[in-house]
């Protein structure tokens, strides 16, 4: 009798065990998807590189301007995570009732500069040096890419804009106006501190006064309608967490409140 409970024990071992790795050769892992601004590309996918290491979870990560990711989501796209390079598209999604105000964070802040490409002969050394240049000068999209926004918001403020706007060219994110600078379809274009930290054809010739435009302050928020309501705030806490600031600040992030 004893025997036959050994064996019947052991049986059930044997099952159990099995049964565990069927579960994690046939399971599938939850998957997230994250919408976020173009300029946070690449701390995002470090991000999601750690925390796919430490959790049964596969993150997919859609980049674009923050406009382009707003209305996507608001035409019913499977997204989870909505990390935004301004409010103003966060508090659109509020407005339609698809986010919850009490669940958006302001982890991030940024600043503006304008960079050259290396070949352009012409040197400034104020902002008002590009009224008269014929040379062609890189925005987002105004509509729907917020350093676009940014941008012209400065521009205008400094008395500017109707100077130079025969001159803009767009781009549909900033990672694209940062190209565009690059490669030389551009000599002059607007983005990010935090893009300009790898710049190789190209240089930052004056950071914008934030006087000028308002604050650059990225928002964070876990999408209502999503099935994984429970993952998507444990990532948002990684991201904001200690280990997420590192990472941010790694990139040129300035940390904000939470």
């Amino acid at each position: 009798m004893r025997k036959k409970v050994v064996i019947i024990l052991m049986i059930g071992l044997l099952s159990s065990i099995s049964g565990c790795a069927n579960k994690e050769i046939n399971g599938k892992k939850d998957e997230i998807t994250i919408s976020v601004a173009a300029s946070l590309t690449e701390p995002i996918n470090k991000i999601k590189e750690e925390y796919e290491s430490a959790n049964n979870v596969k993150i997919n990560v859609n980049t674009g301007g923050s406009g382009t990711l707003k209305r996507q989501i608001s035409e019913g796209a499977d997204v989870d995570i909505f990390f935004s390079a301004n409010e103003k598209f966060m508090n659109d999604l509020i407005n339609e009732e698809l986010v919850l105000k009490e669940e958006v964070c302001s982890p991030l802040r940024n600043s503006l500069v304008l960079v050259e490409n290396n070949a352009v002969s012409e040197k400034i050394n104020k902002f008002d040096d590009l009224i008269g240049l014929n040379k062609k000068i890189a925005l987002g999209e105004i509509e729907t890419v917020p350093a676009g926004e940014y941008a012209k918001e400065a521009l205008s403020n400094m008395n500017l804009w109707k100077g130079i706007e025969t001159n803009v060219v767009y781009g549909k994110d900033v990672k694209a106006v940062k190209t565009y600078v690059e490669s030389g379809d551009a000599d002059f274009g607007f983005i990010y501190k935090s893009d300009a930290k790898d710049l190789k054809d190209s240089q930052i010739v004056l950071e914008v006064p934030s006087k000028n435009h308002k604050e650059i302050i990225y928002v964070l928020a876990p999408i209502k309608s999503s099935k994984n309501h429970k993952e998507n705030i444990k990532i948002i806490e990684f991201i904001t967490s200690n280990r997420g600031k590192e990472i941010f600040e790694e990139y040129g992030f300035n940390m904000g409140d939470k």
